[in-house]
């Protein structure tokens, strides 16, 4: 694959009802999406990511045109994994001179994104097909994003939708959290599963106290309730003394920090978006099933990296759900265009190739707010 062109598309749409965690807000729905053509008028997607702060999504499309034309243009691709970790290599001096490991790093996983894609287009393949031939074609799925105001009922909503599987937000006050909880975990269907995060809410004492009562509620997982840069022997501690399965892994970077985590994670949470792209996710997927954890692909972004959760999801196997982000989101929606559809729980993956569906940019256009175009 010889890169000719590089294309960087941002939208930005209001919403309504803005997405609540326990530390901020998301008043409104950004995307950035990287495309690559070869020079066979190839292309291939990728999402650059970008929730916290809201204009961050802008400002590392930004970064993407600023660091990627030299990197990338006139560049025949063979080898992905090997090239994805030449460009790391390439930009790590500019990520410790700006101090700017985050948005470097969701950069060049769009990079990665992209170029798979485009690999699998090119093979005719869905990409979890690329990745392996035996990748299944359904995969269970979960309705995440539950806010505290309304939790309850749009847990309703969604299982009248076809969800079975559910995620709440927490760390809001007890008080809140429990009743919410409670009142989900009541209105239960057998066979539906139930999930909570605090997206990094509290200290190790607080974690342990929420673990108690989360554990006898009947949770299934506690996410991220220590910001992912506790040290490792309070989340060691945290794990010898709760009942309930720890989730995380999606502010995790690198290889070796996350295979650190397997030591205290039952659930792996990779995000494809902000760290390792298609390469590294999925090598983090095997190794996570491997060593007897569950491999669950974080997602909370645009239609691009939800397909590519998707297929990463099919790829790897085991016994895994797909995040599926339920609060308002226009770009994503308008974006996948239907590719995605959830039924009794489960999600039955386009046959096309690559990640299933190309963005329909005229469906967007009514949100853009940058483009460019590189060659």
């Amino acid at each position: 694959m010889k890169i000719d062109r590089i294309y960087i598309d941002v939208f930005r749409a209001p919403v309504e009802k803005p997405v609540v965690t326990s530390f901020s807000t998301i008043p409104s729905r950004g995307m950035a999406m990287l495309r690559l053509e070869d020079s066979d008028g190839n292309i291939g997607w990728g999402d650059i990511w970008g929730n916290f702060p809201t204009i961050t999504t802008e400002y590392r499309a930004q970064l993407a045109a600023f660091t990627l034309p030299g990197l990338l243009l006139g560049k025949t691709v063979g080898d992905i994994p090997r090239f994805y970790q030449g460009l790391v290599e390439s930009l790590h001096v500019l990520t410790v001179q700006a101090d700017e490991p985050g948005p470097v790093a969701a950069v060049l996983a769009a990079v990665d994104q992209a170029l798979w894609d485009l690999a699998a287009r090119k093979a005719n393949l869905p990409l979890r097909k690329l990745l392996n031939p035996d990748a299944a074609d359904r995969i269970p799925g979960y309705a995440s994003g539950l806010n505290p105001g309304d939790g309850p009922q749009v847990v309703d909503e969604q299982r009248g939708l076809g969800h079975r599987n559910f995620k709440l937000k927490i760390g809001f006050g007890e008080d809140i959290d429990k009743d919410n909880v409670h009142r989900i975990i009541d209105g239960l269907a057998p066979g539906e599963r139930f999930f909570v995060d605090a997206n990094q809410r509290w200290n190790l004492e607080q974690a342990r106290h929420a673990a108690d009562w989360l554990a006898d509620a009947g949770v299934g997982w506690l996410e991220e309730p220590m910001p992912a840069d506790t040290p490792d022997a309070q989340w060691q501690a945290l794990k010898a003394s709760t009942r309930i399965p720890l989730a995380g892994a999606e502010n995790l970077r690198g290889m070796d920090r996350v295979e650190t985590a397997f030591g205290w994670l039952d659930y792996v949470q990779p995000d494809v978006g902000k760290w390792g792209g298609v390469t590294d996710c999925f090598a983090i997927a095997n190794k996570a099933i491997a060593a007897g954890r569950t491999y669950c692909p974080h997602w909370l972004g645009g239609g691009v990296g939800l397909l590519h959760s998707a297929q990463l999801l099919a790829a790897a196997g085991g016994d895994g759900l797909l995040e599926m982000d339920v609060n308002e989101n226009p770009l994503r929606d308008a974006m996948l265009g239907g590719a995605l559809s959830i039924d009794n729980g489960f999600v039955d993956l386009p046959m096309q190739s690559g990640i299933g569906a190309a963005p329909d940019l005229a469906a967007l256009e009514h949100w853009r707010v940058d483009q460019k175009v590189i060659d």
